[in-house]
């Protein structure tokens, strides 16, 4: 196998490769409050109600995954349904105060955690980190719809 070059892309891949895995042990292991794909979807809600084709949209799922995932939350008493009156094939999801308290709590305890993993850094340093992370996430699902990759 030929070397790769030793550029920026070649130093980033094993970088996403290692942040990707402790996500996964971190998630695994501290026992947050609430399941991650139920925190994104119910901050999707916050901003009011939406349909499951708005969610899948916004989160770069396949509208079964959402309907399933609303259905969890739903049971669990964190969001509700209701007929859409511009669309009677489709219904909007809303989060209730249950489920509000629980993104709440959930956003709390990560950005608590994040806090201290960040304390030293500077607030620009903070930002640069969160604006690139940005404008990588939003390439990250472009390339996705564009290549037919949903959840």
């Amino acid at each position: 196998m030929a070397d790769l070059p030793e550029d920026a892309i070649s130093r980033l891949e094993p970088e996403l490769a290692f942040l990707v895995r402790r996500l996964e042990m971190n998630y695994r292991k501290r026992g947050y409050p609430m399941e991650r794909a139920h925190y994104l979807l119910l901050g999707q809600l916050e901003a009011g109600e939406m349909s499951t084709g708005e969610i899948a949209d916004q989160l770069g799922l396949d509208h079964s995954t959402v309907v399933r995932q609303v259905a969890a939350v739903e049971d669990l008493g964190f969001a509700g349904r209701r007929p859409n009156p511009r669309d009677r094939r489709s219904v909007l999801v809303g989060l209730t105060a249950a489920g509000a308290a629980s993104v709440a709590a959930m956003r709390e305890a990560r950005q608590t955690r994040l806090g201290r993993i960040l304390a030293d850094w500077s607030e620009d340093e903070r930002e640069g980190l969160a604006t690139l992370l940005g404008r990588f996430n939003m390439a990250l699902l472009e390339a996705d719809r564009a290549e037919n990759i949903v959840g």
